[in-house]
């Protein structure tokens, strides 16, 4: 099932397996014929354009990494959204966190 638009009288309507590859438009006062193998390239080209558009780039090294949250391939930064930080750096953050974390359990918490 495809979505196609007409231009001339801005309906849309689904196109189906059983409905023919090229026909008229399912307005009847419309006169536009569509044509199902471009409406279905243009469709893939949109979403093709779209796709480009989400790459996502390491800030330190301009490289391509997988998510926001990750460990950069190429420079083995650790990236956090548009921040970059070393792997050491990083790893005695976390530690710091624990362990106030650990403390504020031990004594206030009981």
């Amino acid at each position: 099932m495809l979505r196609v638009h007409c231009p001339e009288c801005k309906k849309s309507f689904f196109w189906t397996d059983d409905m023919p590859a090229q026909g008229k438009c399912s307005n009847a006062d419309c006169e536009w014929n569509y044509d199902i193998h471009a409406a279905l390239k243009q469709n893939v080209d949109r979403q093709n354009a779209a796709a480009e558009k989400d790459v996502l780039l390491c800030p330190f090294c301009g490289e391509k990494i997988t998510s926001r949250v990750t460990i950069c391939r190429h420079c083995s930064n650790v990236v956090l959204g548009t921040k970059v930080f070393k792997k050491r750096y990083f790893f005695m953050a976390v530690c710091i966190v624990l362990t106030a974390l650990s403390l504020v359990y031990k004594y206030m918490v009981k």
